[in-house]
């Protein structure tokens, strides 16, 4: 748990097992609460271990969307897959920087960990009503092929899925998307 890796979803689905086993076994109660309650906190401290390595890769990808924000300042469409680890909450984070700092900018942000994919896709008024380019709509041309669920409006729209094998696909189709609708 304390800085090794691990993987988070098969662990805490052992401990859920572990606790349903403890509730069906016949043993005095008192050592079945005791049980349960060791049982909570192993899922409490994985859980606390899991949310603190996101806060680290929430920040580097906010980071590196400025970044990002920084090399592309003039552009009237960014699409790009993170080269950290992503979160959906650190590339929230970086498209809030983004409608500050370049707010003419369409984007397609992807994030790739594990094999999770997280996207979101924030595009400006002027363009949404100028040329069309809606962000539910952008998202909807390569999110199939990454099995995500994904929602949102006009203007911001956002989705994961699984499937991290064909992002260099869905991000061409994304960039296809865009130009034709910037022509």
């Amino acid at each position: 748990i304390d800085g090794g890796k691990y993987e988070y979803k098969k662990i805490i689905g052992e401990v859920n097992t572990l606790i349903q086993s403890n509730d069906k076994s016949v043993i005095p109660a008192w050592r079945r609460d005791r049980i349960r309650d060791h049982m909570s906190g192993i899922k409490a401290r994985l859980d606390k271990a899991k949310n603190e390595s996101e806060k680290g890769l929430a920040t580097e990808n906010a980071a590196e969307i400025a970044s990002l924000i920084a090399k592309n300042k003039d552009a009237p469409v960014i699409v790009e897959v993170l080269k950290t680890k992503g979160t959906s909450k650190g590339i929230s984070e970086g498209l809030k920087t983004m409608r500050k700092k370049a707010p003419e900018t369409a984007a397609v942000i992807m994030a790739v960990n594990d094999d999770d994919v997280f996207f979101h896709c924030l595009v400006p008024k002027k363009l949404s009503s100028g040329v069309g380019l809606r962000a539910d709509e952008w998202l909807a041309t390569f999110s199939g092929m990454l099995g995500a669920k994904c929602g949102g409006k006009d203007l911001y729209a956002q989705g994961s899925g699984k499937g991290a094998a064909q992002v260099e696909k869905a991000l061409n189709l994304a960039k296809q998307y865009a130009d034709s609708k910037m022509k």
